[in-house]
């Protein structure tokens, strides 16, 4: 927490851990950003990135020190929670029990976020690795010779968005001409659908 001093302007007034150190010109710069009006304000220099909140009521700025990669917005949540202590009026005593756990309140934070990103993460690796899988068996489906050159246009459809008639030429074994004839019929029946511009097939929905 950082208080306004006449002779030497901003000044720590309490802080947690108590063996956290803070450069005296990042004190002076967020007390002149702040400049005595409630705002929330980042700074992200090249060894330092925080958050704060300037309580125009209590004339007090609040500081969350940041990891260099971490994202402010996230913790405007934290300061907020700390704003409501500062409005009961507290002891020093308490509001320094307060600080201690605004200051666990946002290590769950990170610890949550990272849960949360790491999950994703695991979840998108797996969603590839199925991709990957079902693309190695709807291929060798495709390919498969048990399956009319109805039925194997249809599947290459459903398994791509779209595809060129060179590509169909190459991935069904059948001549030129049954290949157009079936497509027609498709087309007739309103199945599949033709691009003109790109020379492609979509199935129709």
């Amino acid at each position: 927490m950082i208080k306004w001093d006449v002779v030497l302007g901003g000044t720590i007034y309490m802080k947690y851990p108590p063996d956290l150190i803070i450069p005296d010109n990042i004190v002076q710069q967020i007390q002149i950003s702040h400049n005595f009006v409630e705002s929330y304000i980042t700074i992200e220099e090249t060894n330092w990135n925080s958050i704060s909140y300037y309580n125009e009521d209590k004339e007090v700025i609040i500081v969350l020190i940041l990891d260099k990669y971490d994202d402010g917005s996230d913790f405007v949540v934290i300061l907020d929670e700390f704003k409501k202590e500062l409005e009961l009026d507290l002891s020093e005593e308490n509001l320094k029990e307060h600080l201690e756990r605004i200051y666990n309140l946002s290590l769950n934070v990170l610890g949550t976020r990272d849960e949360v990103i790491s999950k994703l993460s695991n979840e998108l690796a797996q969603l590839k690795t199925s991709e990957y899988d079902l693309t190695k068996r709807f291929d060798k489906i495709a390919k498969s010779d048990h399956l009319k050159v109805k039925s194997k246009i249809q599947f290459l459809l459903a398994i791509n968005e779209e595809v060129k008639y060179d590509q169909l030429r190459k991935s069904i074994d059948t001549s030129k001409r049954w290949l157009d004839s079936v497509l027609e019929t498709l087309i007739k029946n309103n199945i599949i659908g033709y691009n003109n511009k790109k020379d492609s097939y979509y199935l129709m929905f």
